[in-house]
């Protein structure tokens, strides 16, 4: 391959062709409204555009895998601002309508006519998406009656863990995410890639999940994702129950459980380039996009590994850190983090790389007084 080079002060510069940078543009960003550490989102898509290749956002008003604020008024006019900006650098818009569960007017008239108004807001501000991502067969189908160019993508909530699952569906859906518990097989993306190949439909990959691999406490806590769960601490103190599996886990110290998820260093994630077209980055909840942004697009991070996550648990594992430039040669090459973690045997080998990485860092705070309860056997009251 050749290169183009121009002088600066008097040493050779690469410049890499169209098909390159066009190659490294593989990452989906997700979209906040607030500011996070201490960076806006456009200040982000400024910063990274040569390395996104969309943006996934949801619709004030449309229910999505998250609650948002009551108040949409604000909310969709900042959105907006943002994402003609976004098409301005050349991203894709992934409209999100990945809900779990969507009441009693699924699969009805009125969910019809309500997704097809919020699709025609969308289009009278020039931004009708190139992307919809969801979970539900029904959205996906109506969506092609009202515009045959979106890329219906099957969300990383469907859990698609076979190719016969995507055969399944492969009428409805044109793009997959790949069920997140699998991804750390190679063999498996590279089956899943191969059958996208043939078939004619990319897949995609989310790269820094925090969740448990396997979790079965997944669709419960999406559908209270979906609903906004912050009414329920009542009840789970009354329990001494943790709203989440994750959360009591990590509550009660189980860190080896952290190592067993699914998410992909940034260090390891060229053995995915040839089998994933789009590379999901977690950044909507996250406390720092722009150290997960930095650290997947430069392909390594030299730091706490769980700032990279979402969810990340940084803070309830403080005054200790996961070192990610502590993780042996052999994590990457799937000896330890490979499929063996979906039917642990607990061979030691997590234990091993635990006492490697976890540190305690004398300036980090001790954890937080949290609301919810650790994982331990319910007492029911009487």
């Amino acid at each position: 391959m050749s290169w183009q080079t121009y002088q600066l002060t008097n040493k050779p510069v690469r410049i890499p062709t169209r098909h390159e940078i066009e190659a490294r543009r593989k990452y989906a960003f997700g979209y906040f409204f607030d500011k996070r550490g201490g960076f806006t989102f456009r200040d982000l898509v400024e910063e990274y555009a040569p390395f996104l290749k969309e943006v996934y956002f949801p619709w004030p008003g449309l229910l999505s895998a998250r609650e948002l604020d009551k108040n949409i008024a604000p909310l969709r006019k900042k959105l907006v601002d943002d994402l003609k900006f976004c098409r301005s650098k050349g991203l894709a818009l992934d409209l999100l309508v990945n809900a779990t569960c969507y009441g009693d007017t699924a699969l009805t008239p009125v969910q019809r006519e309500e997704y097809f108004g919020h699709l025609k807001e969308l289009s009278s501000f020039g931004l009708m998406p190139e992307i919809v991502t969801t979970t539900s067969p029904y959205i996906a189908t109506i969506t092609k009656k009202f515009d045959a160019s979106v890329d219906r993508r099957a969300s990383v909530n469907m859990r698609l863990n076979s190719t016969l699952a995507m055969e399944y569906v492969a009428e409805t859906f044109d793009s997959f995410y790949i069920c997140r518990d699998l991804q750390r097989d190679l063999p498996t993306v590279k089956m899943f890639a191969e059958w996208g190949e043939k078939n004619g439909k990319k897949i995609c990959m989310l790269a820094n999940s925090g969740c448990l691999r396997n979790c079965p406490w997944q669709t419960f806590h999406e559908t209270l994702l979906a609903h906004d769960f912050r009414h329920i601490q009542g009840e789970i103190m009354k329990l001494n129950m943790p709203s989440t599996l994750c959360v009591g886990i990590v509550q009660s110290k189980q860190y080896e459980e952290i190592l067993r998820a699914s998410w992909i260093r940034p260090e390891d994630l060229y053995r995915y380039e040839p089998y994933v077209s789009v590379f999901k980055l977690s950044t909507r909840e996250a406390d720092r996009p722009d150290l997960i942004l930095k650290a997947y697009t430069s392909r390594s991070f030299n730091g706490d590994l769980l700032l990279l996550l979402d969810p990340g648990f940084s803070f309830l594992v403080r005054p200790n850190v996961f070192v990610n430039k502590a993780f042996p040669k052999e994590w990457s090459e799937g000896k330890i983090a490979g499929k063996c973690a979906s039917n642990c045997t607990h061979c030691g080998k997590c234990t091993e790389v635990l006492n490697l990485v976890l540190k305690r860092s004398p300036n980090l705070p001790p954890p937080p007084k949290y609301s919810m309860a650790p994982f331990k056997p319910l007492v029911i009251p009487e």
